[in-house]
């Protein structure tokens, strides 16, 4: 996705990791609100990892504070390379089978819970797209 852009080539990418959360065969898409960039678009819900983290760890993290779940994370699905004008990031997405909580969203305007199949019908930002095949793959 992307492409080169000499203003960010140097720099390294940012860590960023995912979670393909799933219950009863069906997978959480969140809709990025109105504060954010991509806004409108959906997604899977995650963050930028801290420094010391583990990607586990901050996906545990993003989750508390984007959904107020505490998540119990599975298999590792895939990495995405993203270039942007600017900024460049690795996403790392992974799989959530399970979650202890209630859903709360502090960072979204509303979820969805789909099939794989249905989901690539809803307006995915672009990274989630590879994420979201790779994991069509894995079932």
């Amino acid at each position: 996705m992307g492409g080169f852009h000499p203003v960010t080539a140097s720099l390294p990418p940012i860590e960023v990791v995912a979670a393909v959360i799933e219950h009863e065969g069906r997978i959480l898409l969140a809709r990025r609100d109105g504060r954010r960039d991509q806004a409108g678009l959906w997604e899977f819900p995650g963050g930028k990892m801290e420094a010391g983290e583990s990607q586990t760890q901050a996906l545990r993290r993003e989750l508390r504070e984007e959904l107020s779940i505490d998540a119990r994370v599975g298999a590792y699905i895939a990495s995405e390379y993203i270039s942007l004008p600017d900024r460049r990031m690795m996403l790392h997405a992974w799989h959530v089978p399970a979650f202890g909580g209630k859903i709360e969203l502090h960072c979204h305007s509303e979820i969805a819970w789909v099939t794989p199949a249905t989901a690539v019908t809803y307006a995915l930002a672009p990274a989630d797209v590879p994420i979201l095949q790779a994991f069509m793959r894995l079932k």
